[in-house]
C-alpha cells in the first residue's frame, strides 16, 4: 500500500515541502530511505521502529520503502520521525489515509515514543497556511509557537500514541486560540530610558533622527563619554512591531531553536557581538549555512560596539547587506537567502590611544597611527553610514548636575508619528522607512525648496560626495522634515544632514582631529 504525507524540511530559514511516501510490500524485512536523505534521516530507521512498537503500535514485518521528495533536495532534519511513523501506520491500516492529506506534520521521536520539540516551527505553520492546507501537527512543547500563525489548526501532540489518535478522530483536540499578547509593561521592563544618559543634546538628536528614517549611525568619541549607553537606548525609542513584523522576525529565531517570545514578540531585537565575531558569526555561513547576528538583528537593532576592533572582513561584509537588507550565501550550488533589515549603530574611538579629540587629554599616537587608525574604515564602507556623530566627553559641572534628560517615551512618541508619517509616504512598498525604501534621487528631492538645492549643490561641489552619499543626505533630510512635521525639505533640514556626513577621523585622516587634542 502507497500513503502520501506532506511534511518539510528546513532551508536556511524557510521551510521547503517535502513529500513523505511511503510503500509496503511483501519480501525480506527491511527499511530503506531514498530521496537524497542526510545523517539525522537516515539514523532515524531505529529511532522509528523502537518509538512504534513502545507505544504499542504494530510495526510491519516487511518490506519498507521510503521515499523523499523532491530528491534533489538533501533532508537533515529529525522533524521527519513523525510523518515517517505515521506514514508507516497508515499504510499498515492504523490510521486513515484522508485525514493525513489535510495536515502538515512535523516531529521527533524518542525511543519511548516521546515528541520531541523541533525548530522552524513558524516556518512550518506559514507554509502550510501558503498551501491552504487546514493544519499543523507539532510536538507540544512547539505547540504555543506554531498559534502565532493565524489562519491555521494547531494539533499539538505529545507522544506518537497521540498523534495517532488525533488523526484517528478519537483524542486530542484542536488548538485554536493564540497564546495572550505580552502587555505593554512587561515588554517595557528591563529596557534603559534615555533619561538616564546626562547631556550630549547632539547625539541625542541623531539617535532619534536614526530611529525615525531606519539610518545608519556611528557614534565617535574618547572613552567613557557615554557612545555606548546612547547605543543601549536605542530599543527603547523604536516604535512596536507592525503588522506581520513581528512573525517575520520570529521565524528566524524559530529556525535556529531558540524560542521566539516573550520578548521577541513584545520589542525589537537587540544584538551586541563582541569584536572578536568572525565573518561567519556576523553575516552567517557554515555548511549549511547558518544566520548570523545581521539576520538575528532583523526587524531591530545591530549595535557594534568598539567597531575599530572589528576584523576588516567582518566590517567590510556589511556593505552589501547595509544596502539591500538581506545575505545570500552560496554552497555546493545552493544559494541560501536570510533577510537582515536591521539599523545598525556603530561606536568606536577616534585614535588608537582614545585622546584624540579629548579637550583636556593630549593624544600621543604618532601621525603613522592616526593614519593607519582612519584606513581601518574603507570609503565604501562609510559611504554607507548615514549619520555620524562626535560624542565629546562632559564636564565634571556637568555629571554632578540635578537634570534629567529626556524620557525615552516622549522621545519614541515623536519617532512612532514620523514614521507613520513615512508609511503613508510609502504605501504599498515593501520598505516603508526614508532609510530603506528605494527611490529614485529625482524623488528624494522633489519636495526641496530652491534654497536646500542649491547648498546641497554647493556643498556636493565643495566635498566631493558621492552619488549615494547624496542619496543618503536627501534621506536623512527628508527624516529631519517629518520630524519637525513639514512637507517640504528646508536649507535647515538639510545642513543638519550634511554636517553629520563623516566623522572628523575619516574626514582628515585623523590629523585635525589629533591636533584639536594636542591643543
Amino acid at each position: 500500500m502507497l500513503v502520501r504525507i506532506l511534511s518539510s524540511t528546513l532551508w536556511g530559514i524557510d521551510a521547503i515541502p517535502v513529500e513523505v511516501e511511503t510503500d509496503i510490500s511483501q519480501g525480506l524485512p527491511s527499511y530503506t530511505i531514498v530521496g537524497l536523505p542526510g545523517s539525522p534521516v537516515r539514523e532515524s530507521a531505529d529511532r522509528i521502529r523502537a518509538a512504534i512498537r513502545n507505544s504499542g503500535l504494530p510495526f510491519p514485518g516487511r518490506k519498507v520503502t521510503i521515499n523523499l521528495a523532491p530528491a534533489d533536495i538533501r533532508k537533515d532534519s529529525a522533524l521527519l520521525d513523525l510523518p515517517i511513523a505515521l506514514s508507516i501506520l497508515c499504510a499498515e491500516g492504523a490510521i486513515p489515509g484522508d485525514a493525513l492529506a489535510k495536515y502538515l506534520v512535523a516531529g521527533e521521536l524518542s525511543l519511548d515514543g516521546a515528541l520531541k520539540p523541533v525548530r522552524g516551527v513558524l516556518s512550518q505553520g506559514i507554509l502550510a497556511r501558503r498551501l491552504g492546507l487546514a493544519g499543523i501537527m507539532v510536538p507540544s512543547a512547539n505547540g504555543a509557537e506554531a498559534l502565532l500563525v493565524p489562519e491555521i489548526d494547531v494539533i499539538p501532540a505529545a507522544t506518537l500514541r497521540d498523534a495517532v489518535s488525533a488523526f484517528s478522530g478519537d483524542g486530542t483536540p484542536r488548538a485554536r486560540e493564540a497564546p495572550e499578547p505580552v502587555s505593554a509593561a512587561t515588554a517595557e521592563t528591563g529596557l534603559s530610558d534615555l533619561r538616564d544618559v546626562v547631556g550630549q543634546p547632539v547625539a541625542r538628536r541623531a539617535l532619534e533622527i536614526s530611529a525615525a528614517g531606519n539610518h545608519a549611525l556611528l557614534l565617535a568619541g574618547p572613552p567613557g563619554c557615554g557612545k555606548t549607553m546612547l547605543a543601549e537606548r536605542m530599543p527603547g525609542i523604536l516604535p512596536d512591531f507592525e503588522e506581520g513584523e513581528a512573525l517575520e522576525t520570529a521565524r528566524v529565531y524559530s529556525a535556529s531553536g531558540e524560542p521566539p517570545w516573550p520578548h521577541i514578540l513584545s520589542r525589537r531585537p537587540f544584538r551586541a557581538p563582541h569584536h572578536s565575531i568572525t565573518q561567519a558569526g556576523l553575516i552567517g555561513g557554515g555548511n549549511p549555512p547558518r544566520p548570523g547576528e545581521i539576520t538575528y538583528a532583523h526587524g531591530g537593532v545591530l549595535f557594534l560596539d568598539e567597531f575599530s576592533e572589528f576584523r576588516p572582513e567582518a566590517r567590510e561584509a556589511l556593505r552589501q547587506p547595509l544596502e539591500s537588507g538581506e545575505i545570500r550565501i552560496a554552497r555546493a550550488g545552493n544559494v541560501y537567502c536570510f533577510p537582515c533589515r536591521f539599523l545598525l549603530v556603530a561606536a568606536t574611538n577616534t585614535c588608537p590611544c582614545g585622546n584624540s579629540g579629548h579637550p583636556k587629554k593630549i593624544c600621543r599616537c604618532s601621525p603613522r597611527l592616526l593614519s593607519r587608525f582612519s584606513g581601518k574604515f574603507s570609503g565604501p564602507l562609510l559611504d554607507r553610514i548615514d549619520l555620524s556623530v562626535s560624542v565629546l566627553p562632559m564636564a565634571g559641572h556637568d555629571w554632578c548636575g540635578p537634570g534629567e534628560g529626556e524620557a525615552s517615551a516622549a522621545v519614541r512618541a515623536r519617532v512612532k508619528k514620523c514614521r507613520e508619517a513615512q508609511e503613508r509616504r510609502y504605501a504599498g512598498k515593501p520598505c516603508r522607512t526614508n532609510g530603506t525604501a528605494r527611490a529614485p534621487f529625482s524623488g528624494l528631492v522633489a519636495l526641496f525648496s530652491p534654497d536646500a538645492r542649491t547648498f546641497l549643490t554647493r556643498a556636493a561641489d565643495r566635498l566631493g560626495f558621492s552619488g549615494r552619499a547624496l542619496g543618503k543626505i536627501c534621506r536623512v533630510a527628508r527624516t529631519i522634515a517629518d520630524l519637525a512635521g513639514e512637507q517640504t525639505v528646508a536649507l535647515p533640514h538639510v545642513a543638519e544632514a550634511v554636517q553629520h556626513r563623516l566623522p572628523d577621523f575619516a574626514l582628515h585622516g585623523g590629523k585635525k582631529t589629533a591636533g584639536q587634542g594636542r591643543g
